[in-house]
């Protein structure tokens, strides 16, 4: 596991002892990643904001730099609740792991004077309106406010990007399962794509025939000598490499390199930043917006489970409850 961020040798066997026991305990390679991410950019945001030894570093820190820390996340740099729920359990995790070497570690996490409600109830900021979806679709395929460097790639990224979009928007698909996308789940023959059980249910969905050939258009625009293979385990979103101006390949798996869900979360911040529209915009509202188009075209309970991949209808209700509360003032 490699820790790129971060140059202390100490501070990268520290994590990838972490990610090693992570791995022990059955953890998902991308769950892995996922933490190990979070766990960098606490660590760069204290070296930019705290004078820290790294040799005591987990020992040194106190409840009032964790409460900062999680007040930059939600003050400065627009992380959801949800978001800022997981970065805490990562970094709690963290702590259970080091006690289990050194009993006497505090942890400073357990005292901090922060709430934080990653089930709170749905507010109209939480969604995306039609207004901001014809906007960012429009930035997507315009040149508008791309940098030199960008340009020459543009063509390439395109159909990419406005792809991405439609699955996590028009289908409602999670970020996870869209990375988690392999040219096994794709058929274009029928029209459909199998999405596997990495966040929730697996399910098949249909495509309409245009998005279809959006879909087939971004797979056949792709170089062939780089192209993931149709009916094998390559990713069906690729990343892309700005300086050799094509998609990336992996030499030692002899594949195309996945697009990971920090780079698509990438790309979603960049684009809502492209067309103009508020900070904070992620896969998440994308996905929030399609489950609520369901409920207000009179969609089943049972039938938005099954589109969604909801384990239980559960899961729901913070949905029909906003539903709710807007007839009621509106």
């Amino acid at each position: 596991m490699q820790t790129k961020r971060i140059e202390n040798e100490e501070l990268q066997d520290t994590i990838r002892a972490f990610a090693a026991y992570l791995t022990s305990k059955g953890r998902k390679q991308s769950t892995i990643k996922r933490y190990v991410y979070d766990l960098e950019d606490f660590i760069g945001w204290l070296q930019k904001h705290k004078h820290v030894s790294s040799n005591n570093i987990w020992s040194s820190l106190v409840t009032k730099d964790y409460e900062n820390y999680f007040f930059d996340l939600k003050e400065n740099r627009h992380y959801s609740e949800k978001t800022m729920h997981r970065v805490f359990i990562v970094l709690n995790r963290m702590y259970q792991f080091l006690q289990l070497s050194s009993p006497g570690l505090s942890n400073p996490l357990k005292n901090m004077n922060l709430v934080i409600q990653p089930d709170r109830a749905l507010r109209d900021e939480d969604f995306i309106s039609e207004k901001e979806e014809l906007q960012l679709k429009k930035t997507l395929v315009s040149l508008e406010g791309l940098s030199e460097k960008q340009l020459p790639a543009r063509p390439l990224l395109i159909d990419r990007n406005a792809c991405i979009l439609m699955l996590l928007l028009d289908y409602g698909l999670s970020l996870q399962e869209l990375v988690s996308l392999n040219m096994h789940h794709v058929h274009f023959e029928n029209d459909t794509l199998t999405i596997p059980p990495v966040s929730g249910i697996a399910r098949t969905i249909k495509l309409t025939i245009d998005d279809k050939k959006k879909l087939y258009k971004y797979y056949k625009i792709i170089p062939e000598a780089v192209r993931p293979k149709y009916h094998t385990f390559d990713p069906l979103f690729i990343a892309f490499d700005f300086n050799r101006n094509t998609y990336r390949w992996v030499y030692e798996n002899d594949a195309p390199k996945e697009l990971t869900e920090i780079a698509v979360q990438k790309m979603i911040r960049q684009e809502v930043a492209r067309a103009g529209l508020r900070k904070g915009i992620s896969g998440q509202h994308f996905r929030n917006t399609f489950i609520l188009r369901l409920i207000q075209n009179g969609v089943s309970e049972q039938e938005i489970v099954k589109r969604v991949g909801f384990k239980t209808k559960l899961s729901l209700k913070r949905y029909y409850d906003y539903t709710k509360n807007k007839t009621l003032l509106s």
